[in-house]
Formats: structure tokens, C-alpha cells, sequence
């Protein structure tokens, strides 16, 4: 989902705002580039929009430039609020309030979505262990919002928490873009990536013995960086990634390179700074 900020006129004041507020909280938010609290409100304010992205519409209504429109809704000075909702004021005020207080007001008015709510609770069911309960209630929630793909990444993960990799794979490919791009689509799919790359390893303790004995094992070291990865060691596995592709960067077809990409997405949303680090190290093989 993504923020929605809009700036407002004359012409797309009864679109963005009155008609919006039927279905999402509008929230108007007057401001001047002359008035130092009313831009630092704007800051605080996108932010929010970020924060709840998706679930209101920050409008923003230069006054200096909107005079007009800042007459027809009653002259008021920045900084200044009035939240909308089915077309009518639900509250408003004048002045700048803390983050806090901005994020209190919001979720007075913010209601989730039903869907949402669903999803919750089939996540708190899998937690307590009722994975059937909690496939049927993502089910319901689809039905409730077909196009929340979170649902359908958290059923992503269900299958592969419990072992059903070909049903995470199938379902997993066949959702749109969007939702493979998302931070959690990119950790999954790194993970339907490495467990399939593990797919005819041996256990541990012979990929050790065989790599003791070989440490340029090129196979070996590509089973272990996968088990490393799986099992919450990301460091240890860029390292071993890192070590494959300095003994061969072309091992099955350019595969070294392939993993690490992979392992830098899988990785960026959890671990940024690991991921810049071991970025420049990969660099400087590069070249």
C-alpha cells in the first residue's frame, strides 16, 4: 500500500476530498511556506501518511496560493487540520500538535481494514499451531479484499513454515508483481530460492567433512551458503557466497553471482547495513 498525499486546488477539491472521504478519512491539512509550524506539521504529517499507508488521504491546501478555496472553508490559519469523513468534519484544529498527538487523532478515525483484521487473527491462529483454521480465515480475508496480497504472502509463508514448498512455490509465482516486489515477497521468494538450491544437499555434518577436506568444493560451499541462509545465519552465508565466487565466479552458469543478488534482497528489509557491507566486498571482487 502507499501513502496517499495530494495537493488541492479549486478543480480536485470535490474529488479528492469529498468524494474520497466516503470511502477513507481525508485529512486537510492547511499550511503556507510563510508559516514555519505549518511546514514542519506537512512533515510530520507525510509521514504518517507513510506510516499509514493506504489507510487515509493527506490533502494538503496551500493558503497562500489557495485563497479561494481557503475562503470557502473559512479562512483558516496555519497550521490547521480539518479531518473529513463521509463528507462531513469529524474534527479539526488549529496549531501544531506533537507526532504523537497526530497518530492518536488518526487512529481515532482510521478503522482497518476487514480483511486485515482477518489476517491477523489467521496469524494468530498458525501461531497457536491451528494451520488449517488459519488457511480457511486467509481465505475468508481474500474474499473480504482480493487485492491485499499480503494475505496471500502470509499463506506463502504458512506453506513453507510447514514444509509445503511446491504449494508456496505455485501460489507464490502466480501473484502479481507487486506483491513479489514487496519487501516480504523478496524475503520469500529468497527463501524458495535457497530451498531449492538445497534441494539434494547432504546434511551438515558431511558438507563439513567433504569442505575440510576441500574447501574450494564449489558444490559444497553453495549447499552450505543455503543452509546458512535458511537457518538465520545471513553473515556466514555472504561470506560463503563471497568465497564461491572468488574461487569461481562462473560455477554453473555465473550461479555465485545469482546467489549473492538473491541473498541482497532477501536481506535488504531486515538487514540493510549487512547488505551495504557485504555490497562493497562484492564490489571490490567485481573489479
Amino acid at each position: 500500500m502507499q501513502a496517499m498525499i495530494v495537493d488541492i486546488t479549486l478543480n480536485n477539491v470535490q474529488e479528492m476530498v469529498m468524494q474520497n472521504s466516503k470511502r477513507l478519512p481525508v485529512l486537510m491539512s492547511f499550511w503556507s511556506p510563510l508559516n514555519e509550524q505549518s511546514k514542519l506539521a506537512n512533515t510530520i504529517l507525510e509521514k504518517l501518511a507513510h506510516e499509514f499507508a493506504g489507510k487515509f488521504i493527506l490533502a494538503k491546501i496551500n493558503a497562500g496560493q489557495q485563497t479561494d478555496l481557503v475562503a470557502k472553508l473559512g479562512s483558516p490559519n496555519p497550521p490547521f487540520y480539518k479531518l473529513i469523513k463521509n463528507g462531513d468534519i469529524a474534527t479539526e484544529y488549529e496549531g501544531l500538535l506533537t507526532e504523537d498527538a497526530y497518530r492518536s487523532m488518526l487512529n481515532n478515525f482510521i478503522q482497518d481494514d476487514p480483511s486485515e483484521v482477518m489476517r491477523k487473527q489467521a496469524n494468530q491462529a498458525f501461531a497457536n499451531g491451528e494451520f488449517d483454521q488459519a488457511v480457511q480465515m486467509l481465505g475468508e480475508a481474500s474474499k473480504l479484499n482480493a487485492n491485499n496480497f499480503q494475505i496471500h504472502l502470509d499463506l506463502v509463508q504458512m506453506y513453507l513454515h510447514t514444509g509445503h514448498l511446491e504449494n508456496a512455490k505455485n501460489l507464490f509465482y502466480k501473484l502479481p508483481e507487486e506483491a513479489q516486489k514487496d519487501p516480504k515477497g523478496k524475503e520469500l521468494d529468497g527463501i524458495l530460492y535457497f530451498s531449492e538450491a538445497i534441494a539434494n544437499s547432504p546434511d551438515i555434518q558431511t558438507l563439513q567433512a567433504t569442505l575440510a577436506e576441500n574447501p574450494n568444493d564449489c558444490t559444497s560451499l553453495h549447499f552450505l551458503a543455503g543452509l546458512l541462509m535458511l537457518n538465520g545465519q545471513a553473515e556466514n552465508a555472504l561470506q560463503t557466497l563471497l568465497k564461491l565466487f572468488s574461487i569461481d565466479r562462473t560455477f554453473e552458469d555465473g550461479l555465485p553471482q545469482k546467489s549473492i543478488i538473491k541473498a541482497f534482497e532477501m536481506l535488504t528489509a531486515k538487514a540493510p547495513e549487512l547488505v551495504t557491507m557485504y555490497r562493497r566486498k562484492f564490489q571490490s571482487l567485481l573489479y
